[in-house]
C-alpha cells in the first residue's frame, strides 16, 4: 500500500514531532508532507519558549518531512479575498524569507488557511510555478495548473480502501487531530510506502 500523509499547521513552535517520531519508529518507510505556518505568532509563555530547540529537532529529521508554505501566520482565513499583486510581490517573497531565515527547505507549494483563497492567490502562485492544495469537497473553487487534493481524513475509515490513499489532518485541535487519530494510522500495514503529497500533483 502507497500513501501520503499531509498535516496542517505545523510550525517550528506547533510540530508534535513527539507523534511524529512514534510513527517513524512504527513505519520503516514513514515519510509526511506538513502544511507549514511560516510565521510563528512570538509568545512569552508555553510552545514557543521552546522554539530554537524545536527547530534543532525539526533540522535533524528534514529527510522524511517535506514542508509546504500554509498561509503566512494563519491569522483566520486570512487568503480569502487576498489581492493579486500583493500576494504575488509582498506575501510570497515574505513567506520565502521566513523559510530561509531559519534555514529550512520548502516545497513551492502553498495550502491557504481553512481553505479559503482567492482568483488572485491562482493567479500569482500560477505565474510564481507554485501549486495549490485544494479540497476536493469543494470542487468549484479556483485551482492552479497543479494541484494537489487529499482523498481521505484520517478520522475516516481510510484503512478499508484498497487504492492509494491521500491522507488528510492536523496537528493539533481539529476532530483529525494527530493525537486524536493515531489509532487510525496504526491500523495500516507495517509495511506501507509512504510518499510526498508531491508525487500526487494533479496536472
Amino acid at each position: 500500500m502507497r500513501v501520503a500523509l499531509s498535516l496542517d499547521d505545523f510550525s517550528i513552535a506547533n510540530n508534535r514531532m513527539d507523534l511524529l517520531l512514534k510513527l517513524k519508529e512504527h513505519f520503516p518507510k514513514f515519510k509526511v508532507s506538513l502544511f507549514t505556518v511560516p510565521v510563528d505568532e512570538k509568545q512569552d509563555w508555553g510552545v514557543y519558549q521552546n522554539r530554537r530547540e524545536a527547530l534543532k529537532l525539526i533540522k535533524e529529521n528534514l529527510d522524511w518531512m517535506q514542508l509546504i508554505p500554509h498561509g503566512y501566520n494563519h491569522r483566520g482565513s486570512e487568503f480569502r479575498n487576498a489581492d493579486y499583486r500583493y500576494f504575488k510581490e509582498v506575501t510570497i517573497p515574505a513567506i520565502e524569507k521566513a523559510f530561509k531565515d531559519n534555514s529550512l527547505p520548502y516545497e513551492k507549494g502553498f495550502k491557504a488557511p481553512h481553505w479559503k483563497w482567492s482568483e488572485g492567490v491562482v493567479k500569482a502562485l500560477d505565474e510564481e510555478g507554485w501549486w495549490l492544495a485544494t479540497d476536493p469537497r469543494q470542487p468549484n473553487t479556483p485551482r492552479t495548473k497543479r494541484y494537489y487534493d487529499f482523498s481521505h481524513g484520517i478520522d475516516e475509515p481510510f484503512w478499508t480502501s484498497t487504492r492509494d490513499l491521500q491522507l488528510h489532518g492536523h496537528i493539533y485541535g481539529t476532530r483529525n487531530d494527530l493525537g486524536v487519530c493515531m489509532k487510525n494510522l496504526f491500523k495500516l500495514p507495517k509495511d506501507t510506502e509512504f510518499l510526498y503529497v508531491t508525487h500526487y500533483l494533479n496536472d
